[in-house]
């Protein structure tokens, strides 16, 4: 995410598209059911880089990797862990590889640029933390020195659900950023609060993502100003956490 690695600069949305098409075309008999682009929202202008979703499912993964390269006149391309680079008509195309079991809950972390980021913002207030592998439970022994994510659902209808946002209309898409961005803070568990006074992460990433950046100029031209009192403990929220998620054990 982000179209930085190559240095190539943005495209605008005409351009985008086609590329997107020839890039869909050529996958829809590589990869089939094995790969998705995430959606994004209806009018955004630009793009900084075309992002793909693989399940590592897929049979003879290297041998397709060559034959992208070799049958789209690829010639600069990199590997950085699960993540496969390429440029393709100066423009950055990403596939990021990953074990079946998260081949959804990626794509729908994906989904609509930042939206994800902001919804794992609020999940972090409960001690939660919302990303590519779904919803998570953040378990800290006491002495601090042992963590882990417990995963409480890939589900992202039932993340919807314990946020209170109404999944379909997430299902549906967005027109501009201003109804994803309504439909973010419609969550009760939306506060205002850790964008008031932003910590240094908040800042880098406002500075490195543009839908942050945005979202933050949001909030202050349509002056929100809605909190929600999260408790001071955490932990606190176990046993609420629990009851929305009882097959999580």
């Amino acid at each position: 995410m982000g179209g930085n690695l190559f240095k190539l600069g943005r495209l605008p949305r005409h351009q985008y598209l086609k590329i997107e098409g020839d890039i869909a075309h050529f996958l829809d008999k590589k990869l089939g059911e094995f790969y998705q682009i995430p959606s994004y929202y209806g009018d955004k202008p630009d793009f900084g880089d075309l992002d793909i979703i693989v399940s590592s499912a897929i049979p003879n993964w290297e041998q397709i990797r060559l034959e992208i390269i070799r049958d789209l006149g690829i010639i600069q391309y990199k590997s950085i862990g699960h993540v496969f680079s390429t440029v393709y008509q100066n423009f950055q195309v990403d596939y990021f590889v990953v074990p079946p079991k998260h081949f959804e809950s990626t794509y729908n972390f994906f989904c609509f640029n930042d939206l994800g980021n902001l919804l794992g913002k609020i999940c972090r207030r409960f001690n939660l933390k919302y990303g590519e592998q779904g919803l998570a439970y953040v378990f800290r022994r006491d002495d601090d020195n042992y963590k882990k994510d417990i995963i409480l659902t890939k589900d992202f209808a039932e993340i919807c659900q314990f946020l209170e946002v109404d999944y379909q209309k997430w299902r549906a898409g967005f027109a501009n950023l201003e109804e994803m961005f309504e439909w973010a803070i419609a969550s009760p568990y939306f506060s205002l609060e850790p964008y008031l006074k932003p910590s240094k992460t908040l800042e880098n990433r406002a500075k490195d993502r543009r839908t942050i950046q945005k979202f933050i100029e949001f909030l202050h031209e349509k002056k929100i100003t809605k909190t929600y009192q999260y408790l001071k403990n955490r932990d606190d929220y176990l046993p609420w956490v629990a009851e929305n998620f009882p097959e999580a054990d």
